[in-house]
């Protein structure tokens, strides 16, 4: 049961994962401090973020908890949260926070409880286990409480004593992963469905910093579904921050593999088309692999053969976190992120506007590079497209 949360004055911060990354933890660490100092500093109140005895801790006045929680949820690297309200290093003050604390939650339904301390200041002249034994004495004395509960108790107080002494009830999870950019810098190849933009907060997630390509019919694709794209991006910034965004119309390739190749291969060298020029972009701007949304078997070009084909256009590495997921898991992560409704408006993309009746589902590569090979002008149009790209900062 949780405490009441205009009541909070300081968060404290886990870092899970970080703690293994041994002498590199430093970095990682200040990674995070910069992006939460950044998204603080946007609030209209004043916050501090305080490292007492290596843990981190935000400090707030008390009744701005869930703007504070609101701003900082997206910072990738944090494990979890701790809802906790600070406390002066005097037993007395310690015994008054934990009754009030009990008092309150009591009252909300609990009926018993158990009170856990950690001593991370040895000088404290209390060892833990004995004064989780006095507070909770205390508690049953003073309060309505008849019962300790030592497994899954109604109410579990924490008590966290450091400089100073961090009292709270509540932890809560946060996204996890590592700190942005802390994995080098991606480009992610991002459609208006579903599943690209999923790709894309994975591996953000996981400490890439993302910039997104896309690749377009226009005017056989509308301006509007461009903008849904822009959009998606948009929504994606609150975990990636501002982004490049890059886009590329492809119809003269697509006209051109229509009109000199079998038509059932149209969908793998669409996308072996756009693989390369992702490539020569990411080549172009220092990012170090390319990111998709395929999911194996999900439609035709994304069966194993398929994806050797499309894999064999390029030499950098091509990350796809969705590739063991399907779709309704990818559709409840979209929803979690925020990219769902806006993925789903029903506005026609560039390979559904072209893609066959019947696509090859296991093509071979010898046939697939034979039909590349009958397209005229294959270079020249590939440069033509890339020359003529767009770019946006996306904020």
């Amino acid at each position: 049961m949780n405490i009441n949360i205009t009541k909070i004055d300081a968060i404290g911060l886990g870092y899970g994962e970080l703690v293994l990354k041994g002498k590199n933890r430093g970095t990682f660490e200040r990674n995070i401090k910069k992006r939460l100092k950044n998204k603080l500093n946007n609030l209209s109140f004043e916050t501090t973020l305080s490292n007492d005895m290596s843990k981190e801790f935000i400090l707030f006045p008390k009744g701005n908890a869930k703007e504070v929680l609101e701003a900082i949820k997206n910072v990738f690297g944090i494990n979890s949260l701790f809802l906790t309200e600070k406390v002066e290093k005097d037993i007395d003050k310690i015994k008054e926070k934990v009754l009030e604390v009990a008092n309150e939650v009591y009252d909300n339904g609990a009926k018993n409880f158990k009170v856990e301390v950690n001593r991370a200041d040895k000088t404290f002249p209390i060892n833990s286990i004995d004064f989780a034994k006095e507070l909770g004495g205390h508690i049953l004395v003073n309060s309505k409480f008849t019962d300790v509960k030592m497994k899954d108790p109604d109410l579990l107080i924490y008590v966290d004593i450091r400089k100073d002494v961090y009292v709270y009830t509540e932890k809560r999870k946060a996204y996890g992963g590592l700190p942005l950019g802390s994995a080098g810098h991606g480009l992610s190849l991002i459609s208006g469905g579903i599943d690209s933009p999923v790709a894309s907060f994975l591996m953000a997630k996981r400490g890439m910093k993302m910039s997104y390509v896309t690749f377009h019919s226009f005017p056989f694709t509308s301006q509007k579904a461009l903008d849904k794209i822009e959009e998606l991006v948009r929504i994606l910034t609150q975990y990636n921050g501002a982004s490049a965004f890059f886009k590329m119309n492809i119809l003269k390739m697509q006209d051109a593999i229509k009109k000199y190749t079998n038509v059932d291969y149209t969908t793998i060298l669409t996308r072996r088309c756009m693989m390369k020029l992702a490539q020569r972009l990411a080549n172009e701007n220092e990012y170090k692999a390319l990111v998709t949304g395929e999911s194996l078997g999900q439609v035709a070009s994304q069966t194993l053969c398929g994806l050797t084909c499309t894999n064999a256009s390029v030499d950098l590495p091509v990350f796809r976190p969705l590739i063991g997921q399907d779709k309704i898991e990818i559709m409840e992560k979209a929803s979690e992120i925020g990219t769902y409704e806006k993925s789903i408006e029903p506005y026609e993309d560039s390979c559904s506007m072209f893609a066959p009746k019947h696509p090859v589902t296991n093509p071979k590569i010898e046939d697939v590079l034979r039909e590349e090979a009958k397209i005229e002008n294959y270079d020249e149009i590939m440069n033509e497209i890339y020359m003529n790209k767009e770019m946006v900062i996306v904020r």
